[in-house]
């Protein structure tokens, strides 16, 4: 609407009124916005928490995970060092046989 020149009351009485509808229309499309990004953020939280309970799951399969290495590790030194034993002590008994030997023919 255009205000004449030289407005009376009753001009800018309904420009006012006008303005006001224009407010309110403006108002309720920015409730209406409101509410949509509210709704967005409210899914958004809900998947970042769903996200947070499969990370949890994902750190206790994770956890498993380390503790059947480790056991398997442990298992893999005791093998070796049990392998590692049985084939030096065989070579290496007739080696300190022979050293405590003569240790002890050449102290007599």
């Amino acid at each position: 609407m255009q205000i004449p020149e030289d407005p009376t009351n009753s001009d800018i009485r309904d420009v006012l009124i006008d303005l006001r509808d224009v407010i309110d229309e403006v108002r309720s499309e920015v409730r209406g916005e409101i509410e949509d990004v509210r709704r967005d953020i409210k899914g958004l939280s809900d998947k970042v928490n769903g996200l947070g309970d499969k990370v949890d799951k994902q750190d206790y399969k994770f956890d498993a995970y380390q503790k059947g290495i480790d056991g398997m590790v442990r298992m893999s030194i005791t093998i070796i060092i049990a392998t590692a034993t049985v084939a030096v002590l065989p070579s290496l008994s007739p080696a300190i046989t022979a050293i405590i030997n003569a240790v002890t023919n050449g102290t007599q």
